[in-house]
C-alpha cells in the first residue's frame, strides 16, 4: 500500500506565513481537495507536495521516506499538472499526445483515438492546438492522465477554462483513478460535484483545518 504524508508543513513567502503546522495523510484510493482564497498558498502547497519547492519547515513523505531521500522513485510515482497546459500550439492534438506519452516513459501501446473520445475531442486529432478553444487546450493537456501509470496525481486548478461537460469528464477521470487504487490531490477555487466518492479537504486560510466527508 502506498502512503503520502505531509508533516508540520510551513510556507513563508515574502515574510508572510501562508500556512504552518499543516498535516494530512493519504493512502491508496485517497482523494483530497486543497481550497482557499487566492494567495492562501494552494499552488505553493501543491508544489511542495511534488517536491518542486522546499517547505520552510516540516517534511513530505512517500511510503515512509522523506521525498528528498527517495527522489527518483517518488518522481516516477507521481504526475504533476500546473496552471499551464504543457502543450505545443504548433502541434496537433494527436502529436501533442504522442510527445506526452513518450515523455512519460511508458512502453505499452495506447489507443489515442480512445483517449480523445474520453476527453470529448473525438475527431479532432489533426486539429492544431493553436486553433482550439481554451477549454479544448486544457483537455489536451489533461489527456496525459489518461495515459499515466503514476500512483499519485497532483493537479493545480484542473478545471480552469473547462465547460460543464469538460469539468464532468475530468471529475470522472479523477474518481476512476482513485477507485482503481490511485491517489489524487487537487487545488481549486471552484465548487465541484464529486458526491459519489469520499473527499478529504484541506482549507488554507487564517486557520488550517483538515476535514473529511463522504
Amino acid at each position: 500500500m502506498s502512503k503520502f504524508n505531509v508533516n508540520n508543513l510551513e510556507c513563508i513567502r515574502r515574510d508572510n506565513i501562508l500556512f504552518q503546522n499543516l498535516n494530512f495523510d493519504l493512502e491508496d484510493g485517497g482523494l483530497l481537495q486543497i481550497d482557499g482564497v487566492n494567495g492562501s498558498g494552494k499552488s505553493s502547497l501543491l508544489q511542495m507536495c511534488a517536491g518542486l519547492i522546499q517547505a520552510t519547515e516540516g517534511e513530505v513523505r512517500w511510503n515512509g521516506e522523506d521525498i528528498n531521500d527517495c527522489r527518483y522513485q517518488f518522481q516516477s510515482d507521481i504526475r504533476y499538472f500546473g496552471h499551464t497546459n504543457g502543450v505545443k500550439a504548433g502541434l496537433t492534438a494527436l502529436e501533442n499526445m504522442h510527445v506526452m506519452y513518450a515523455l512519460s516513459g511508458a512502453k505499452t501501446a495506447i489507443d489515442y483515438s480512445f483517449v480523445l473520445k474520453q476527453i470529448g475531442l473525438e475527431g479532432m486529432e489533426d486539429i492544431l492546438v493553436s486553433r482550439m478553444s481554451a477549454g479544448q487546450k486544457r483537455r489536451v493537456g489533461l489527456s496525459r492522465f489518461f495515459m499515466s501509470g503514476s500512483s499519485l496525481w497532483l493537479l493545480d486548478e484542473p478545471f480552469n477554462a473547462l465547460d460543464k461537460d469538460g469539468k464532468i469528464i475530468i471529475e470522472q477521470l479523477i474518481v476512476n483513478h482513485c477507485r482503481e487504487g490511485g491517489m489524487v490531490i487537487f487545488a481549486t477555487h471552484q465548487s465541484i460535484e464529486i458526491e459519489s466518492y469520499p473527499l478529504q479537504h484541506v482549507h488554507l486560510g487564517q486557520h488550517n483545518q483538515t476535514t473529511h466527508h463522504a
